[in-house]
């Protein structure tokens, strides 16, 4: 299973949110893709998202995501995720990022946007804020700035994944 762009994976998610009439904001789209390769990692046991993020204070950040967004500051993205966006030099920018998703992925998005999609960007950041999550113990370890080791997202959804699953034996 291939590893996508994160802004192939922001774009799924303004696909759902303009389907249902919603706008999201640059934050939410930095912590649901976040949030879907988390999930993704420990239900499908593969990276969704082909970079790494970094702890920023607000949260996990994917850089190239951040460029490509960072012109809505806080209010409502806009537009898609298009190939040279967050390039001050590119002339176009080219056609919208995509993903070729499996039936699997499709499946992990639809089921991270019913769960999350009512939660603003300060909500979803102050969840990947809880004690013990990625971006604390990388924080904690590392410092702010830094990028969150994918073992730490692994482990930490695969606890959640056990977790919920312990729930739904009770």
């Amino acid at each position: 299973m291939p590893s996508h762009s994160v802004a192939a994976i922001a774009n799924e998610f303004l696909k759902k949110a303009r389907t249902e009439g919603r706008a999201l904001t640059h934050m939410q789209l930095q912590k649901l893709p976040y949030i879907a390769h988390g999930w993704g990692s420990a239900l499908l046991h593969e990276p969704l998202v082909s970079v790494t993020p970094q702890a920023w204070r607000y949260g996990p950040v994917y850089p190239t995501l951040y460029e490509a967004l960072c012109r809505y500051g806080a209010g409502a993205v806009e537009d898609f995720v298009h190939e040279n966006d967050g390039n001050c030099f590119a002339r176009e920018r080219g056609k919208i990022v995509e993903a070729d998703l499996t039936d699997k992925e499709k499946k992990l998005i639809n089921m991270v946007w019913e769960k999350y999609k009512t939660k603003g960007g300060i909500d979803l950041s102050a969840i990947t804020h809880e004690q013990g999550t990625p971006w604390t113990r990388t924080v904690d370890e590392f410092g702010l700035q830094t990028q969150i080791p994918e073992s730490f997202i692994v482990e930490h959804y695969a606890e959640l994944l056990e977790k919920n699953l312990q729930a739904m034996r009770k």
